[in-house]
C-alpha cells in the first residue's frame, strides 16, 4: 500500500504537526545549536578517552638482531700428477651459512714448489651455494719443477640472501669404468623444473675406498629444457688406481637472474587467412 493512502500515517502526521505548531522558534534554534556543539564536543570526550587507555599501554618492543655470517672455509686442497710433467689439483671451499651464499667470489691461487718457488698462478671468480662444498678444479699445465703446495687467498667475502628458486635437477645412470687406456665416468641429468636452465655446472670428485678424492674433473651443460635429460662424460688419459665411485654435484647459479628461460612458443596466437 502507497504510503499517500495510508489514512492512520497521514493522521498521525497531522496529529505530529499540531503538536509542534506551538513551539517557538527560540526552542528550535537552541535544539540546533545544541546538536552544532554536540559534535565537537564528542570528538574531544573521544580524544580524552583514548588518550586516557593510552597511558596504560606500553608498545611491543622490537628487537632487532644482525645475522652473524660465517666465513668461508677452506676444507681440502690437493695437486695430481699426470704424465709428461702436467699436474692439475683442486680447492674445496665449504659455506656452512644456511640462508646466505656468494654470488661472485674473488680467488687466488699459487702452485709452489717446497722451496717456495712459483710455478703457475690461477685466479678467477665463482659463486657459492648456501650450506654447500664448492669444488674449483684447475685445468692442466705442465712444469719442469714439481708443485707441492697450494696457497689459496679468498677476495672479500659478500654474502647474499638465499633468492629461493626451486632447483630441481635429478643425476641419473653414474658409471665409472677405470681401464688401462684411461677413466671414463658417465652420467645423465634430467631438468625437472618447469623452465629451460641455462648452465649448468658439473665438477665430479672421484673416490677410493679411503673416501680420499684422487682424481677430479669438471664440465657444463647449456641450454637443458624442462624435462629433458641430457648425457654427459667426463675422461682422464690413464687409468687412475683405487677409483671406486663417482660423486657429481650439480650446481646452478641461483644469484643470475637470468640462469631460466622459457622456451620460444610455437603457438600462432593469430591465424589470419589470406
Amino acid at each position: 500500500m502507497a504510503l499517500n493512502n495510508n489514512d492512520r500515517l497521514q493522521e498521525l502526521f497531522l496529529l505530529i504537526g499540531d503538536k509542534l505548531l506551538p513551539v517557538s522558534k527560540r526552542w528550535w534554534y537552541a535544539l540546533g545549536l545544541t546538536v552544532i556543539l554536540l559534535i565537537p564536543f564528542y570528538y574531544l570526550t573521544k580524544a580524552s578517552f583514548v588518550g586516557l587507555i593510552m597511558q596504560g599501554y606500553q608498545p611491543p618492543q622490537m628487537v632487532y638482531s644482525t645475522v652473524i655470517k660465517q666465513p668461508l672455509q677452506i676444507t681440502d686442497k690437493n695437486i695430481f700428477a699426470l704424465p709428461n710433467n702436467a699436474y692439475s689439483g683442486y680447492v674445496k671451499i665449504k659455506n656452512i651459512n644456511l640462508e646466505w651464499g656468494v654470488a661472485q667470489q674473488e680467488y687466488a691461487v699459487e702452485f709452489k714448489t717446497l722451496g717456495g718457488t712459483t710455478v703457475t698462478q690461477v685466479s678467477g671468480l665463482i659463486f657459492i651455494l648456501p650450506s654447500s662444498e664448492k669444488l674449483i678444479v684447475f685445468s692442466r699445465f705442465t712444469s719442469q719443477t714439481k708443485p707441492e703446495v697450494i696457497n689459496v687467498t679468498l677476495g672479500e667475502t659478500h654474502f647474499i640472501h638465499n633468492p629461493g628458486l626451486a632447483i630441481n635437477l635429478n643425476v641419473e645412470r653414474t658409471n665409472l669404468q677405470n681401464n688401462s687406456d684411461g677413466l671414463v665416468v658417465s652420467a645423465g641429468i634430467k631438468n625437472m623444473t618447469a623452465f629451460t636452465v641455462k648452465k649448468i655446472d658439473l665438477p665430479v670428485a672421484v673416490y677410493n675406498n679411503k673416501n680420499q678424492i684422487i682424481a677430479v674433473n669438471f664440465t657444463y651443460i647449456n641450454d637443458i629444457l624442462s624435462g629433458e635429460t641430457r648425457t654427459f662424460q667426463y675422461s682422464w688419459p690413464l687409468q687412475v688406481p683405487g677409483a671406486v665411485r663417482a660423486e657429481l654435484n650439480p650446481e646452478v647459479n641461483v644469484f643470475d637472474r637470468n640462469i631460466f628461460s622459457t622456451p620460444p612458443s610455437t603457438v600462432q596466437p593469430f591465424n589470419v587467412s589470406q
